[in-house]
């Protein structure tokens, strides 16, 4: 239990950092490259360490196109191991992206939300590919996981009514796109574990984050951000609870059943940057938001049954 509650606080501390960074205008994009370097740096050192570059051998794409097309929905397949170097690298060029949109949007909805409703949303992008688990490979969920996200549903429509006559109408859209991107993230993760060779996933983790750090290098020289000491002292530790985050939490599967983990990890990492908020920010939530919290991890619990 000790990994899952690392884990968790690992989690939450992130988003403490960026509500500290975005109080104290630091230079968003900074932050988030320093951040991306930093797990670049840390991935690449363990796929060295486990020699995964000599897993790379001759294919070509349509040797690639046809074993994955031809295995079937129905069940978990493992490509071989060729191939699975061809989807790790594939699927974290794509991953990177969304990566990369999900924390800009993280960022700016801490800056804009608060950390605590910014956390439910990134939290809430698990129903992205729990539909497509649906769609495409026909896993349909419970009937307690189809009342997790109904009520997960709901409480993105409570969080963006708004009830004040001057706002009527106006969508939350930093938060929607947040849900969107941190979902397709996810789905890319769900993609590469079930079809790829598992002991590939740091050389996956090593082209998230590489394809994220070009991206946001290219954005801060756009917007001609400097490198502040500020700015690197904490994208640096961004980047390092970002990777150990998912460290942890693998060691506490090894330990705890997924079924157990996964709503724990959702839900203490929520109910941690909710508290942190308010403690440590002083931020205050209106009744219809700490309602749509509450929903929410209510909604995870059921979603991971």
């Amino acid at each position: 239990m000790i990994y899952l509650f690392i884990a968790i606080s690992f989690s939450a501390v992130i988003g403490l950092l960026f509500k500290f960074s975005e109080i104290n205008g630091m230079h968003r994009y900074s932050i988030t490259t320093v951040n991306y370097f930093t797990a670049s740096l840390i991935s690449f050192m363990l796929v060295l360490k486990d020699n995964l570059f000599s897993s790379f051998g001759p294919v070509t794409w349509s040797s690639f196109w046809n074993e994955f097309m031809s295995t079937p929905t129905g069940h978990t397949t493992v490509l071989s191991l060729q191939n699975s170097c061809v989807l790790a690298v594939f699927m974290g060029l794509i991953t990177g992206i969304f990566y990369l949109n999900a924390f800009i949007y993280y960022q700016k909805g801490i800056n804009k939300s608060g950390i605590a409703l910014s956390g439910v949303f990134s939290r809430l992008g698990v129903l992205i590919p729990t539909i497509f688990a649906v769609l495409i490979w026909k896993e349909l969920p419970s009937y307690q996981q189809l009342s997790g996200i109904v009520l997960a549903i709901f409480s993105i429509i409570l969080i963006n009514l708004n009830f004040d006559p001057t706002q009527k109408g106006k969508i939350n859209t930093v938060l929607l796109l947040l849900f969107l991107t941190t979902g397709m993230g996810l789905f890319g993760n769900k993609i590469f574990q079930r079809y790829a060779v598992l002991e590939l996933k740091n050389l996956y983790l090593f082209f998230v984050f590489f394809t994220a750090l070009i991206l946001s290098i290219r954005i801060v020289r756009r917007e001609k951000q400097p490198f502040l000491k500020a700015d690197i002292m904490v994208g640096a530790g961004v980047g390092f609870f970002n990777l150990f985050t998912n460290f942890f939490l693998i060691l506490a599967l090894n330990e705890i059943k997924a079924s157990v983990a996964f709503p724990l990890f959702s839900a203490g990492s929520i109910i941690l940057m909710t508290l942190g908020g308010l403690l440590v920010f002083k931020e205050r939530l209106c009744k219809k938001d700490a309602v749509a919290i509450g929903m929410t991890i209510v909604a995870i619990v059921l979603i991971n049954l």
